[in-house]
């Protein structure tokens, strides 16, 4: 574990130079200290440098966490919400170790209540994109991406997929973060079954490489116009963003 820490770390000059090779213009990042507690770093602190950083980074966004077992969170987010390098709520149900079946009605209510898009976690016992559904249903105003693409603690990559088909309001979303996207023929199945239009790019980094990831999207049998919904064009809606 030490050793994957190590190859996982990378400075700021270094990612920035590893997603400008990509192509990549803006990345949007969710504090690993808030997820997981590195080093001791709770939440709301690890949220508060995250918020500087992106302060500094002008490519750089940031998701605020938001732990529904830790209330202050909540009022954290609230503030963070309004600064114009927030892009929305990050939530990790497995990090923080609850159901999202118990805790997705508070959550999507928030969301829903500030106007703000939500990254979730998915594929594992806990995140079951299939559980979000309901939540989304209830929801309509609340926007959601369930993420990583393929991603499934029982094997099965089309917990995702499934999810978003069965949504009534088209408020579902996934993203390629995950490297189960790399499995020959997900990405087109997924596309042939939702659109593109509700896939958006996704790295993951540090844990897998950017270039990698690209590549799976501009090397897929989509057409031109689905890469580049996928790449750009759907974040770009989606968020609100002006990236040259």
């Amino acid at each position: 574990m030490a050793l994957e820490r190590q190859l996982c770390a990378l400075s700021m000059e270094q990612l920035e130079r590893e997603y400008r090779q990509a192509g990549v213009r803006a990345a949007m990042a969710s504090s690993m200290e808030s997820l997981f507690h590195v080093d001791g770093i709770g939440v709301r602190e690890g949220n508060l440098r995250l918020e500087q950083l992106a302060a500094e980074t002008d490519w750089l966004y940031q998701w605020v966490v938001v732990n529904p077992l830790e209330p202050e969170s909540y009022y954290q987010a609230e503030r963070i919400l309004k600064n114009p390098k927030c892009i929305g709520v990050k939530v990790h149900p497995e990090a923080h170790g609850y159901p999202i079946k118990e805790y997705g009605d508070e959550l999507f209510a928030f969301c829903s209540q500030h106007g703000a898009i939500m990254q979730i976690h998915s594929g594992e016992e806990q995140s079951m994109p299939e559980d979000m559904v309901v939540f989304a249903d209830k929801y309509p105003q609340a926007v959601v991406i369930a993420a990583h693409l393929g991603c499934g603690s029982d094997k099965d990559p089309g917990h995702q997929v499934r999810a978003i088909e069965s949504c009534k309001h088209g408020n579902m979303y996934t993203d390629v973060s995950s490297v189960k996207s790399i499995l020959p023929g997900i990405l087109e199945w997924a596309v042939e079954r939702i659109g593109a239009e509700h896939i958006l790019f996704g790295t993951d980094t540090p844990l897998h490489h950017i270039g990698m990831m690209r590549a799976r999207v501009t090397d897929s049998r989509l057409t031109s116009h689905e890469k580049q919904m996928i790449l750009r064009e759907n974040a770009i809606t989606l968020f609100g963003l002006k990236i040259v």
